[in-house]
């Protein structure tokens, strides 16, 4: 187990998941250390970018952050989110499937704890319809039922079914399966298991975010143009998406064991135990306790 002190002077730039790396919940908000850090690794000359699966735009996320004391120019230098990424496929129209009525059906309802995803269909050509005959594709919102988030798949089964009758494409801005949510924190289902089960009912489904690779080749648009793979760390808490995806890239990769995904993944059992468990494309160069310089 190493440090992130360990691995500064590796690495020139680094690329941060937010929730369950330095940010644990609305409620919860940051986790202790990880200001300190974020800000130490900018002050030594490191670039540092937040790429998060998260789907509200990057500017919200910014407001979010500084709220916390968390600010731009200070702890990190960009941030990129997959809804900002899908909002710029929209706003360009290059999305994969024929849109010529120019609406979506939302899979679920507006979460009362998160923004919309209408306002990721905001100034494009798309609007929301409450017919589903009527709709071009399916985008899924963040799940939920009646303000809970759930803990299982299987009480979205019967609406999934229902809906990928109409063979529509499926447009999911999130590929996290699940999030660590609540107080306590606790694995709660997400969009990309509602995702899964669209794939599992046959339905086409195109997905944005980590751990594909259009999201990573637009993270490094903000690195000099001349920057090498092996000079870029990613530091994800969730094997599947941010190391897959880091590994897909062919850049380094950090995975840190005591907060988010992987804290609740490890739970009671050993940390050797659970890798064993990974598939070789989600296993990381590193580990590390947190996101937090003097933590062992």
């Amino acid at each position: 187990m190493e440090r992130l002190e360990d691995l500064i002077s590796q690495y020139n730039y680094f690329l941060l998941d937010a929730y369950g790396v330095f940010w644990g919940s609305v409620k919860h908000g940051l986790f202790s250390g990880t200001k300190e850090a974020m800000k130490h690794l900018v002050s030594c000359q490191k670039t540092v970018g937040i790429l998060s699966n998260s789907t509200q735009l990057a500017s919200r996320e910014k407001e979010k952050y500084a709220k916390h004391g968390l600010y731009e120019g200070v702890h990190y230098h960009f941030l990129l989110t997959s809804g900002e990424v899908t909002h710029e496929i929209l706003s360009s129209k290059k999305l994969p499937f024929p849109t010529p009525q120019k609406k979506y059906y939302l899979f679920g309802t507006d979460h009362p704890r998160f923004t919309s995803p209408a306002i990721l269909f905001q100034k494009t050509e798309y609007s929301r319809t409450e017919n589903i005959h009527e709709a071009d594709f399916i985008y899924i919102a963040i799940p939920h039922i009646n303000g809970k988030d759930q803990e299982t798949s299987s009480v979205f089964l019967k609406d999934v079914q229902a809906t990928a009758k109409t063979e529509l494409p499926v447009l999911c801005a999130n590929p996290d399966r699940y999030a660590h949510e609540g107080s306590p924190p606790r694995l709660v289902v997400r969009q990309g298991t509602i995702a899964q089960l669209f794939q599992e009912e046959g339905s086409s489904v195109f997905f944005i975010g980590k751990p594909y690779i259009p999201i990573f080749e637009r993270a490094m648009e903000f690195f000099p143009a001349q920057v090498l793979p092996h000079e870029v760390l990613m530091v994800g808490d969730t094997p599947e998406t941010d190391i897959r995806g880091a590994r897909q890239m062919k850049i380094a990769s950090a995975l840190v064991t005591q907060t988010g995904v992987m804290k609740e993944l490890i739970g009671n059992e050993k940390l050797s135990f659970i890798l064993n468990q990974l598939p070789e494309t989600d296993r990381p160069d590193h580990f590390i306790p947190s996101l937090n310089l003097h933590e062992l």
